[in-house]
């Protein structure tokens, strides 16, 4: 039989044989079954990510209100329904942290930066767990890779947030080199920054860099002229510089503008007292010179016994001097030796010794001799 009388034989529905239009129908049954199928799987995952995004929020929240218990079970359901959400386990880790699970955070984080090593909040919350821990060294390399990471469109602030926090660490561990370091880059901050311009001020004087603190408070005089907080700085500045007749006009203006402060009372009456002690003033006869030589001697005597160091040969060497009564011709050589016996005893000292009340007059004299 041909094959023409085949096709004739079989049965045709709408001028197809039937077999061809059953496939087609099942074909068209299976393509819509399986459009089904991914429909019901996008409300799934739309519905689920809903729920995570709702549990980050309410996560959010609990933490904000300082219940970082309850904020752990919600990041802990968020980052369950989306694994790849990085917001959700940095904050699945943040409450881990604020919960004293340190340990967990650290693991979370790791983790984490398997995938995102260049995430600057990813850095930042592992600096904080370093820091929560007392591993400093390790908080300081995280920091910076915090500053240097990547960050949303509010990079500027983030990484302004990071290098702050990171400043704070160095203060709280006397770290001056390493601050300094850190200021240098926000030396060129706007000068429309006031309160950012007095607070770098304050940290270039922790930092051990006066003359960049007082160029930060007299910007902040240039828009605020009557600036209690920059005058009292600029007196720390020229206190730290030696230039005690400026810092007495400094502190003497900030008072003026905050005559209740007793910090600044204070602060003044200590100047005074280190200018009444200083044996460099151009104006002074051979015989002030030599009362305040001999002050300065025995003051620092008097500190080096305090903090136990009576015993040494310096001291020693230093009380003879002190017992000797000079001509008042003489007056002026004995002075001369006088100083340059206070400065050897002063910067031979041991480091207990810098835990004296008295030592600041003294620092700030010797500063001025030395510098």
């Amino acid at each position: 039989m041909t094959e023409a009388a085949v096709e004739r034989r079989l049965p045709t529905l709408g001028g197809l044989p039937v077999f061809v239009g059953t496939i087609a129908a099942v074909l068209i049954s299976i393509i819509g079954f399986l459009f089904f199928d991914l429909s019901l799987a996008a409300i799934d995952r739309r519905e689920s990510a809903a729920h995570a995004a709702s549990a980050y929020d309410h996560g959010l929240a609990l933490l904000r209100s300082l219940d970082p218990d309850a904020a752990l079970d919600q990041f802990r359901i968020a980052a369950a329904l989306d694994r790849t959400n990085v917001a959700y386990a940095l904050g699945l880790s943040e409450a881990m942290l604020e919960a004293g699970r340190a340990s967990d955070a650290e693991s979370t984080l790791k983790v984490l930066l398997t995938r995102t090593e260049n995430d600057g909040a990813v850095n930042l919350t592992m600096a904080h767990v370093m820091a929560r821990e007392g591993r400093v060294n390790d908080a300081k390399a995280y920091f910076h890779r915090a500053i240097f990471g990547r960050w949303g469109a509010d990079s500027t602030t983030r990484r302004l947030q990071a290098r702050f926090e990171l400043i704070q660490l160095l203060t709280e561990h006397g770290a001056p080199a390493e601050l300094l370091a850190e200021l240098l880059p926000l030396e060129d901050v706007s000068v429309d920054s006031v309160a950012l311009r007095r607070r770098l001020g304050g940290l270039f004087l922790l930092a051990g860099s006066p003359a960049r603190a007082a160029t930060m408070f007299h910007s902040v005089l240039l828009k605020e002229p009557g600036d209690a907080d920059a005058y009292a700085g600029l007196g720390e500045s020229a206190l730290a510089l030696g230039n005690f007749r400026t810092a007495k006009a400094d502190f003497a203006e900030a008072a003026a503008r905050r005559p209740d402060d007793t910090h600044l009372r204070d602060r003044a009456a200590r100047v005074d007292t280190i200018l009444a002690l200083d044996p460099s003033a151009n104006d002074l006869t051979a015989d002030e010179r030599y009362e305040r030589s001999r002050n300065l001697l025995a003051r620092t005597v008097d500190v080096l016994t305090r903090c136990g160091e009576a015993s040494s040969t310096a001291v020693t060497s230093a009380r003879e001097l002190l017992g000797r009564a000079p001509a008042p011709a003489a007056r002026r050589v004995a002075g001369d030796s006088m100083i340059g016996a206070a400065i050897g005893l002063w910067n031979s000292r041991l480091p207990r010794c810098d835990a004296s009340a008295s030592d600041e007059v003294l620092r700030s004299v010797f500063v001025r001799l030395t510098g």
